[in-house]
């Protein structure tokens, strides 16, 4: 019998032409699905386990842990929060600012800021604009050393020992100063706050120019000053106006 001209030209089926059109199809399905799976994944992350940064300042964390307090008393139970794409880099972000943080706050500050540094001694070291914010300092001999504008904001300088040391420019805010002893100690231009009244001994120690935290911390530290500066050869109550 003659065939139609589409039976001449047609080639013979294969196994393989005959699934091809079926791959097609699937191929497509299956990148539809991953496409979807990236962009609307979604993942719950309680507040309390988002990154922080764990060895941030107290106040700050004092700030996070009572927000989220009264965020669990008005609505009963810590809310949660979606993540897409965008949520993780900001998580990601978080993290990196965590660890920025407690690297700051552990040792990883400039100089001695945040290290623990107790009993160690000190005397007669040239420690000009160094700094020791934050750190733990208990019982340190700074015994004749060179101190120059160094920056001691909110360190523990319990019973630590200033005799002769110079602080000239030296920043003493915010400091635990119980028992300190700044006998013979200069502190020209210094940055003082009231916690220098806890000091057990400021005989000799020159004050002249000093910034104080109040008229206040002046008088008292008037009421136990004695004794001239060894070095500048000016009187204690003369450096504090008295």
């Amino acid at each position: 019998h003659p065939r139609s001209h589409s039976q001449l030209s047609a080639p013979p089926a294969t196994p393989s032409t005959m699934r091809r059109p079926a791959l097609i199809p699937a191929v497509i399905l299956a990148a539809a699905a991953v496409l979807v799976l990236v962009v609307t994944a979604t993942v719950a992350v309680p507040h309390r386990t988002r990154p922080i940064g764990l060895l941030a300042a107290p106040i700050t964390t004092r700030a996070r842990m009572s927000t989220c307090a009264r965020m669990s008393t008005s609505s009963g139970s810590l809310p949660r929060r979606r993540f897409g794409l965008a949520g993780l880099a900001g998580a990601i972000g978080m993290v990196s600012q965590g660890f920025q943080r407690a690297d700051a706050i552990s040792g990883g500050g400039k100089g001695y800021s945040g290290y623990t540094i107790e009993d160690e001694d000190f005397s007669g070291r040239n420690l000009v604009n160094e700094e020791f914010r934050g750190t733990m300092a208990k019982r340190v001999k700074f015994v004749g050393s060179n101190l120059q504008n160094a920056q001691f904001q909110k360190a523990d300088l319990r019973d630590v020992d200033f005799t002769g040391a110079d602080l000239s420019g030296a920043a003493l805010e915010q400091c635990t100063l119980e028992g300190a002893i700044f006998k013979d100690a200069i502190l020209e231009n210094a940055y003082l706050g009231e916690p220098i009244l806890q000091a057990s001994s400021i005989e000799g120690a020159d004050f002249t120019d000093a910034v104080i935290a109040s008229a206040y911390t002046q008088r008292e530290l008037c009421k136990k000053a004695s004794g001239t500066n060894s070095k500048t050869g000016v009187s204690t109550r003369e450096s504090l106006n008295c």
